[in-house]
């Protein structure tokens, strides 16, 4: 195959009869360069194909204004919303985002940390997988002062900055919520536990539990990656045990649909013999039947306060700022059908 050649601003510069530095210039939209200089230069560009050569740039600026973005799936619609807010927010302080998923593997996640730091760019923004347990991997952000934070999922014990939800509160509000519909037997679909959101959730659950004095029960808390076939064999082991449990709190919204599935398969009533609360208020809880009371975690305010700290970090790399280090969202419990009284 035939290399593709690749126009530079001295080809431009040449084919106009101007200097190399008033072309770069004019790219640039640097105010020195009058308008009809700065048309005329662009429109060549344009219609030579000239692509700038970004990491050139970046060496030469020691600032690359993009900020690198892993996630564990972009297909999550938390993550989805957060990515939208990620990316909004960013154009507005000048910043391109670069994401890589991390399929939920501790492998790919490392593989991603390197890529992005090889990149050069100015800060990381990371959810961490479901199975991270330590972000040793992570170091050369943090051994070299490259702004990095966290949103979401965290790893355990790690020392800088990071955007959550309120996961105890979420835990315990759901638990509660179904308690106060008459549930005296309430089972749990946790997510993997070495993950903060599902400690913190499982852990707000069982604080309802006590403060209304029902006790935990080991057999009522399913342990899983909270995906639709995990949830569904759950379901078909929790929904052919006995006695029933008479409410659910699923760690996500797609574990408490598939559990709405399987107990409507089975012509078990949902809220009739079974409450249900899930997690996220995903577009799926609107539109299930019925639909699903969950928690409200704000995806895309959290991507806004994501980048509006590692912005500010990457500004301010060598000055004393006040940014808060760990910053918890409040949650919000909205209630629906699938907990409705008969």
């Amino acid at each position: 195959m035939k290399e593709r050649s690749k126009i530079t601003i001295y080809d431009i510069a040449q084919a106009l009869n101007l200097s190399a530095s008033t072309v770069s210039r004019a790219l640039q939209n640097n105010p020195l360069i009058n308008d009809e200089t700065r048309s005329k230069v662009q429109k060549a560009a344009a219609e030579m194909g000239y692509v700038p050569n970004w990491i050139a740039s970046s060496l030469r600026k020691k600032r690359s204004n993009i900020i690198g973005l892993i996630v564990p799936r972009t297909s999550m619609y938390f993550q989805s919303t957060a990515i939208s807010g990620i990316q909004h927010e960013a154009h507005k302080y000048g910043f391109s985002i670069m994401i890589g998923q991390s399929d939920e593997t501790v492998a790919m996640e490392k593989e991603l940390v390197h890529t992005f730091f090889s990149l050069r760019v100015d800060g990381l923004l990371a959810v961490a997988s479901m199975f991270t347990t330590s972000y040793e991997h992570f170091s050369p952000f943090i051994k070299n002062n490259i702004p990095l934070v966290f949103y979401d999922r965290v790893p355990v014990d790690f020392p800088g900055y990071s955007i959550t939800g309120d996961d105890f509160t979420g835990g315990y509000l759901a638990t509660e919520h179904l308690i106060k519909q008459g549930c005296k037997r309430i089972a749990h679909f946790s997510g993997v536990l070495t993950c903060n959101l599902y400690q913190h959730r499982l852990a707000g659950y069982k604080a309802a539990l006590a403060k209304y004095q029902i006790p935990f029960d080991e057999q009522l808390l399913y342990v899983h990656n909270l995906t639709t076939d995990a949830a569904t064999t759950a379901a078909q082991e929790l929904l052919t045990s006995k006695p029933l449990p008479d409410g659910l709190f699923a760690a996500n919204d797609t574990s408490a649909v598939a559990f709405i599935q399987e107990a409507r398969r089975r012509n078990i009533a949902i809220p009739g013999q079974i409450k249900v609360v899930g997690y996220s208020n995903d577009l799926s809880s609107r539109i299930i039947t019925p639909s699903l009371t969950t928690i409200e975690q704000s995806g895309y305010k959290m991507g806004q306060k994501a980048v509006e700290t590692i912005v500010q970090l990457i500004n301010h790399q060598d000055d004393t700022i006040k940014v808060t280090k760990n910053f918890v969202f409040p949650v919000e419990l909205i209630p629906r059908e699938s907990t409705r009284l008969s």
